[in-house]
């Protein structure tokens, strides 16, 4: 089960890069999210691992990440596990960027993986991830889009 979508933004590719990278640019456009922290000290790149805990609903939820792919400025991948995910299970999140004349191309997709053939109930949630998933990416992205494309603050 997989949620795709492009985007564009009028700003440079480090710029975007930079909100999708820095735990406290994250929480400017990621609605919930309450921290983000390595647990690998200052290491970067694939093979870093973090913590982000997300409110939801009326409870925080935390999850562990490991990223998989880290060529910056134009590609992201993390797998995250834990939270309110069912055992055997892990959210896979991909951000591919590329800039042509001002404008950064964002191509994001994610998708829930399962250890085991999914059963029944492992498969309606997917379908209820799907509709949600949808709904909050595009409201991720509206505010990442205000965010970035602001005229940059005078030092």
């Amino acid at each position: 089960m997989r949620v795709e979508t492009t985007q564009h933004f009028r700003c440079p590719i480090e710029r975007l890069w930079s909100y999708i990278t820095e735990p406290e640019k994250q929480k400017l456009w990621m609605k919930g999210l309450l921290q983000n922290e390595s647990t690998s000290g200052e290491r970067r790149g694939a093979g870093s691992t973090f913590r982000m805990v997300i409110q939801e609903g009326r409870k925080p939820a935390s999850y562990d990440g490991v990223v998989t792919v880290f060529e910056e400025p134009n590609r992201l991948e993390v797998l995250l596990k834990g939270g309110n995910f069912p055992a055997g299970a892990a959210l896979r999140v991909s951000y591919r960027l590329s800039e042509s004349g001002g404008i950064t191309r964002l191509d994001y997709a994610c998708g829930l993986e399962c250890e085991k053939r999914p059963g029944l109930l492992m498969r309606l949630m997917f379908f209820v991830f799907r509709i949600f998933g949808k709904m909050q990416l595009r409201g991720f992205l509206r505010k990442l889009k205000t965010l970035v494309e602001a005229p940059a603050q005078a030092a």
